[in-house]
């Protein structure tokens, strides 16, 4: 016996082999199928499948029986009314599975761009001090930093660097942030861009970095931490900071206020005396080479004394390395008359060569206890740290 469904739908058998002649392969219970096909919102046009497949087997029309005039179903009707029918739209056979998975919930995986799959391999083989590059300071040369998209290097300047600005080539490829005095992060946007970072000290040194970025997959480690060994040398600091500008700072020093210039000021101000002008060629200096990171001492001594020695002894600053005590006088040792410099001997003062070089008083000492004797008036110069 042969039943058709309402509406003119096929027996579900045959509307199963249609379906299953559309070589797909894929096998869905014939309920299933037949849900999907009447009931599922999802699917766009369900009278237009089971049309086409009635249609072509002759078997039953798709219009729904008409209405007589006395209102009982199954007669044919007095004047017949035509009913719009939707638009027959072809679904290939992709379409019909689909339709019944998401009928079932079933939906593709999402493909998320960027989850995973963006780990460098290089790492795993990487030696322990990969990632660190470590190299001299120098003067003529530019430093090459490999970065990488996703992570940031550390630029290390000098322990006596203060950096004073960074001027980055390229902005937007890359960023730049001062973290300490002589630190500096920078982190890429992107990769497969390169720039320039020039950074510049209080002193005046310009440190100058050629910069690059790659990407996840590259096959170099990147440069994690980029670490400048060494001190700015003298010539790099030569004239940077003018001795009037370093007196009048040091100035306020003497009076008890807070100094604003940092250590690697006052120590380019004592290399611009000390090298400008030369020694002379047969000076000790000559012979014992000058290392201006041997510096120390400017908050470690006590000054005191009689006659005048306040307003014309008392000088600007004090410091030493381990040879020679410096008094550093500025501006006002042009008019002055240099004192005389004794050390005590066992309870005796005893005369200790001095020499000027700039505006700096140099005494060829490093004794505890120096006194500074101009006719009636003396000061007492006496160390208080500690010795290196």
């Amino acid at each position: 016996m042969t039943r058709h469904n309402l509406g003119g739908v096929p027996p579900l058998s045959d509307a199963w082999k249609q379906a299953k002649d559309l070589s797909a392969p894929k096998i869905i219970p014939t309920v299933v199928l037949a849900s999907a096909l009447l009931f599922s919102s999802s699917f766009t046009c369900p009278g237009a499948f089971a049309a086409t497949v009635l249609n072509s087997r002759g078997a039953v029309s798709s219009s729904p029986p008409g209405r007589s005039s006395t209102g009982q179903t199954g007669q044919p009707a007095q004047s017949a009314q035509k009913i719009p029918q939707p638009p027959q739209i072809p679904m290939s056979a992709n379409s019909v599975f689909q339709a019944a998975d998401q009928a079932e919930g079933i939906f593709p995986m999402m493909s998320r761009d960027g989850a995973g799959g963006q780990i460098q391999e290089s790492w795993n083989v990487s030696e322990p001090r990969d990632g660190v590059y470590a190299v001299r300071v120098c003067d003529d040369c530019v430093y090459k930093v490999r970065t990488r998209e996703f992570m940031t290097t550390t630029i290390i300047l000098p322990p006596d660097a203060v950096i004073a600005a960074a001027d980055l080539g390229d902005p937007t490829g890359f960023q730049v942030q001062v973290k300490f005095s002589n630190m500096i992060a920078v982190r890429p946007s992107t990769y497969g861009v390169d720039t320039n970072l020039n950074v510049y000290t209080k002193t005046g040194t310009v440190y100058p970095f050629y910069l690059r970025s790659e990407s996840f997959n590259s096959k170099y480690v990147p440069d994690v931490v980029v670490r400048l060994l060494g001190r700015e040398m003298p010539a790099s600091v030569q004239g940077a900071v003018p001795v009037s500008d370093a007196s009048s700072e040091q100035g306020g020093e003497r009076q008890g206020k807070e100094p604003s210039e940092k250590r690697a000021d006052k120590v380019a101000a004592a290399i611009h005396d000390l090298t400008n002008p030369a020694p002379k060629g047969e000076d000790f200096v000559r012979s014992v080479p000058f290392d201006p990171s041997k510096l120390h001492g400017w908050k470690d001594y006590k000054l005191w004394g009689g006659g005048d020695a306040e307003t014309e002894l008392k000088p600007v600053t004090v410091y030493r390395d381990d040879f020679f005590t410096y008094l550093q006088y500025g501006e006002k040792y042009d008019p002055m008359e240099m004192p005389t410099a004794y050390v005590v001997r066992d309870g005796i003062d005893e005369l200790v060569n001095t020499r000027v070089q700039g505006n700096t008083f140099i005494i060829e000492s490093v004794s505890s206890l120096i006194s500074l004797k101009s006719g009636k008036s003396f000061l007492c110069v006496q160390y208080t740290g500690e010795t290196p």
